[in-house]
C-alpha cells in the first residue's frame, strides 16, 4: 500500500498533523491541587468524605479497605508516597485507649495522620448539630443519639450534605474538646484537623 500523499496545503491527508504543537498548550496557568489520601475505618466515614470532593479544593482520594484498626495505619504506610501530599486514617477509638495506644505506636515516626473520635464517628456528625461534652458509655450509645437528632439517618446513608451546613460549628465544637495531640478524651474527635485541611476555616 502506497504512503497517501500530502495536500497542496502542507496538511497531512487526514486532516491534522502528526506533530504536536506545544505552543497551544501554556504551561503553569491552573495551580496545582494538593492531594489527599484518606483511610477510613468504616463506609460512614468513606461516603461522609466521599461527599466533601469539589473541583476547587484538594484531591481526595477516600478508600476503606476493611481491615482493622492496626492494619489500617500498615496500609496508610504502604501507600505513603509522593502522590499524596498528606495521607490520614479515620479511627474510632471504641473507648479502648490500649487499642490507640497500638495505633499512635504504629503510626509514630511516619508521614501517616491519625484521626480518632472517641467514642466513634458519630460523634463527629453530632458535633454539626449540637454541642456535646458528656461522656458516652458506647459507640452505641452516640448512635442512638445521633438517630434521634437526624431520623432517617443510618451508616449505609450519610451524605456529607446532609451535615454541611454545620461543619463549621462541628470544627469549633470538637476544637474545644480535645486539641487533637495525644490520647483522645471521651467524647472528642479530632476530624476536625483534616476537615480544616480539606476546607479551610474563615478567620475569626
Amino acid at each position: 500500500m502506497s504512503p497517501r500523499k500530502p495536500k497542496p496545503d502542507g496538511r497531512s491527508p487526514r486532516g491534522f498533523s502528526r506533530e504536536t504543537d506545544l505552543r497551544r498548550r501554556p504551561g503553569g496557568t491552573r495551580a496545582e491541587r494538593r492531594s489527599l489520601l484518606i483511610l477510613c475505618e468504616g463506609v460512614t466515614e468513606k461516603q461522609y468524605f466521599s461527599g466533601m470532593r469539589t473541583g476547587q479544593g484538594p484531591q481526595l482520594a477516600v478508600v476503606a479497605p476493611g481491615c482493622d484498626h492496626v492494619a489500617l495505619v500498615w496500609e496508610a504506610k504502604r501507600r505513603s508516597s509522593d502522590e499524596y501530599d498528606e495521607i490520614w486514617c479515620v479511627l474510632d477509638t471504641e473507648l479502648d485507649e490500649r487499642l490507640v495506644t497500638r495505633v499512635l505506636q504504629e503510626a509514630q515516626g511516619s508521614d501517616v495522620h491519625i484521626a480518632f473520635s472517641s467514642p466513634s464517628f458519630e460523634l463527629w456528625l453530632i458535633l454539626h448539630l449540637k454541642d456535646h461534652a458528656r461522656p458516652f458509655q458506647s459507640a452505641k450509645e452516640a448512635e442512638k443519639m445521633l438517630k434521634a437528632l437526624r431520623p432517617g439517618w443510618s451508616k449505609t446513608a450519610t451524605r456529607f450534605r446532609d451535615f454541611e451546613g454545620g461543619v463549621v460549628d462541628a470544627c469549633g465544637r470538637a476544637r474545644r474538646l480535645h486539641n487533637g495531640d495525644g490520647l483522645p478524651t471521651n467524647p472528642s474527635s479530632a476530624v476536625w484537623r483534616l476537615v480544616e485541611r480539606i476546607r479551610p476555616q474563615p478567620a475569626d
